[in-house]
């Protein structure tokens, strides 16, 4: 009997591992070609946001100095602000107050008593009112019967005497009138 032997079977085991092991290296290269890719990656990411962090931390640190420089005059603007605020409220709301108070004066004139106006106010609604002290009885009737005139009640859209007192302390008389004027020209 004769033995045969094949020399190609260890041939083909060997190609078989010589396949597994340039696998392997391929592999191994890939892994570390991808390492290698991803480290370069990374390194330009990290530099990337190392230099946005640097400009932002500048762009701080230049608006902190410009805010800590600006505080006083931050302050003054604010303040003009509220000033500049009140003034628009106060003219949106202002009645002519002077105007108003200058023409009372005007229709009182002819009593010769506008030394004697103690008391003037003026709202929004053009409602007025004001106080005469007068020293005697009779000067206050004069004036009552003047306010009864159809020249004088003209000027007003409505008027009435609120009160007719005398002055516990001295002896002069004093009258309050409530009304409301009639709009200005």
């Amino acid at each position: 009997m004769k033995k045969r032997i094949n020399l190609f079977s260890q041939r083909i085991d060997n190609q078989t591992a010589t396949k597994f092991i340039l696998y392997g290296i391929r592999a191994t290269y890939g892994v570390l070609l991808f390492g290698v890719v991803a480290l370069v990656v990374v390194t330009m990411l990290y530099v990337y946001f190392s230099r946005s962090v640097t400009e932002l931390e500048k762009t701080k640190s230049t608006y902190n100095r410009y805010i800590l420089a600006n505080t006083i005059f931050n302050k003054e603007i604010q303040r003009f602000l509220q000033k500049y605020t009140l003034l628009n409220g106060y003219l949106k709301n202002d009645v002519k107050g002077f105007q108003y108070y200058l023409n009372v004066l005007s229709i009182i004139q002819p009593l010769d008593v506008a030394d004697n106006l103690e008391s003037f106010t003026i709202d929004t609604s053009r409602k007025v009112t004001f106080s005469l002290a007068v020293p005697e009885y009779k000067r206050g009737l004069e004036i009552i019967s003047f306010f009864e005139q159809e020249s004088v009640l003209e000027k007003f859209d409505a008027l009435s005497l609120e009160s007719f007192n005398i002055s516990p302390n001295s002896p002069t008389y004093q009258l309050s009138f409530t009304g409301v004027l009639k709009e200005l020209e």
